[in-house]
């Protein structure tokens, strides 16, 4: 009875330990090297966890409209260091944005700078901490 015992607390200890696998870094997906400006208009604003998110619209060299998308940190971060809440990003606001653009080259980044109709709400790697 002894190594049941011993065998299922080993299984349960792993079972809820697995999450804390799960979280990743921002380090292995976007080029921290080559920050991208981008200036477009918020399609939507997610307030959301894990990460928020900011949708926006950007008209690329040709005059295309290329959707991309901003991951920044957890409502409650930029809530305690910025001062956010879900209404501080409004589909329609003119945005200035610096992302650290994907790896994969998709239309996607990690914010570092956003300038939100004329005003700098962020500026600090999307609220991450490092």
């Amino acid at each position: 009875m002894k190594l049941a015992n011993f065998l299922w607390i080993c299984f349960v200890l792993l079972v809820t330990s697995l999450p804390l696998l799960a979280h990743h870094g921002t380090n292995i997906s976007y080029d921290h090297a080559n920050p991208v400006a981008l200036t477009g208009t918020v399609t939507e604003f997610v307030w959301s966890n894990p990460h928020t998110q900011v949708y926006f619209d950007v008209k690329d060299a040709k005059g295309n409209i290329v959707h991309w998308a901003g991951e920044m940190n957890s409502p409650g971060v930029l809530q305690r260091q910025e001062g956010w809440t879900k209404r501080t990003l409004k589909v329609g606001d003119e945005i200035t944005i610096t992302v650290f653009p994907s790896k994969a080259g998709t239309p996607v980044g990690v914010v570092n700078k956003l300038v939100a109709n004329g005003k700098t709400i962020l500026d600090n790697r999307g609220g991450q901490q490092q």
